[in-house]
């Protein structure tokens, strides 16, 4: 019994002494770094860039005004504001470039 209560706390001291190590020692930044805002692209740029994007078959990085980053390809277009872009190969997305901050190529 009193071979058990040692093991024990000799694992509570190394695991203690092992966490304190670490947290004295290492900066492991977690906190999130401010992102960089990015312009909204006009309108008429947003529409020439995917309309060019949807013909060569371009992969693109899509940035959405709530800053959500999309990478993927225009598969199809529903209309000259709309567009079928696939993300995967099972997953594909209507994109209205009114919601649409700026459309970069990869």
């Amino acid at each position: 019994m009193q071979a058990r209560q040692l093991r024990n706390r000799f694992t509570a001291n190394l695991i203690n002494n092992t966490t304190n190590f670490i947290n004295n020692n290492f900066d492991f930044n977690i906190k999130t770094a401010p992102k960089i805002k990015i312009k909204q692209m006009p309108l008429m740029q947003l529409e020439i860039f995917a309309e060019q994007s949807f013909q060569k078959n371009y992969s693109v990085v899509i940035t959405m005004l709530n800053d959500k980053q999309v990478q993927g390809k225009f598969v199809s277009q529903v209309n000259q504001n709309k567009y079928v872009f696939q993300v995967n190969s099972k997953l594909f997305s209507i994109v209205s470039l009114n919601l649409v901050k700026s459309i970069n190529l990869i």
